[in-house]
């Protein structure tokens, strides 16, 4: 899977000697002093754009931090869903997208940074459920999942026989879940125990974790050497302190949404 370091290495050694990019580094700031970004707007807790049309959520505090620390303004390109997003960053309509994994097929488009927060994927089945316990037991059933998210082009590979079933949020695939509309879904650890604790859903399990995790990362159009150098700097120098800040920040916000 490209990363952005071999992305970066590839690109400057074609491109540019290494003091050309230094020097392009050393006059980026005033030239990036704006930037736009895509989102995902329904992705809660990790992030959503509100009625008002604000960047919230665990990854919105994150953009906060890492703007600081390289002193640019950010311009949130407004979309109404995560496949819209796509396909705005595929159009180069935005400089950067908040959070998403690392894939092949996005590394056309985009240079990464460094994963800012991690969560181990998990399956999630309704506690009357007894059948059913890995992946492996999911053939010729139903599993929620939200059209464009990682997991999808990995479980069509690895379990061709699960029949997905396309739903707006995780919200709806919780739901789905919990009433006995479907199966399973497959979804973040940190996420699951978030939506499931705010809409008390009590009846659903985790069935530990799978193969699967969400790295996510400041995707960076890979036209733009200098921000994605910027970026990638940024997200490097997170400290513990900065992590346990964000974290707090969130938790005090997220009780209003």
């Amino acid at each position: 899977m490209a990363t952005l370091k071999t992305i970066l290495l590839f690109t400057m050694i074609t491109w540019m000697t290494y003091s050309s990019a230094v020097e392009m580094e050393l006059t980026s700031l005033d030239e990036l002093s704006t930037v736009t970004m895509c989102v995902d707007p329904d992705w809660l807790p990790y992030e959503r754009l509100d009625e008002e049309g604000n960047h919230i959520g665990l990854v919105a505090e994150y953009i906060a931090v890492l703007k600081n620390k390289i002193g640019i303004t950010i311009h949130v390109v407004k979309t109404k869903s995560w496949q819209e997003s796509q396909q705005y960053y595929r159009e180069n309509k935005c400089d950067i997208v908040s959070a998403l994994n690392a894939t092949k097929e996005r590394a056309r488009y985009l240079a990464f940074t460094e994963p800012y927060l991690s969560s181990p994927a998990v399956l999630v089945l309704n506690e009357n459920n007894q059948s059913d316990t890995f992946l492996s037991d999911l053939s010729g059933k139903t599993l929620s999942m939200v059209p464009g998210y990682v997991y999808e082009s990995k479980l069509r590979a690895d379990y061709p026989a699960i029949k997905i079933v396309h739903v707006a949020n995780m919200e709806i695939a919780l739901q789905q879940v919990s009433s006995g509309e479907v199966t399973a879904t497959l979804a973040p650890l940190f996420l699951t125990f978030v939506l499931t604790q705010r809409m008390s859903l009590d009846n659903l399990k985790i069935m530990g974790q799978t193969a699967y995790k969400d790295e996510l990362r400041v995707g960076i159009q890979k036209d733009n050497l200098p921000l994605a150098i910027l970026l990638d700097k940024a997200v490097s120098s997170l400290t513990s302190e900065d992590h346990r800040n964000v974290r707090k920040s969130w938790a005090a916000k997220a009780i209003n949404w």
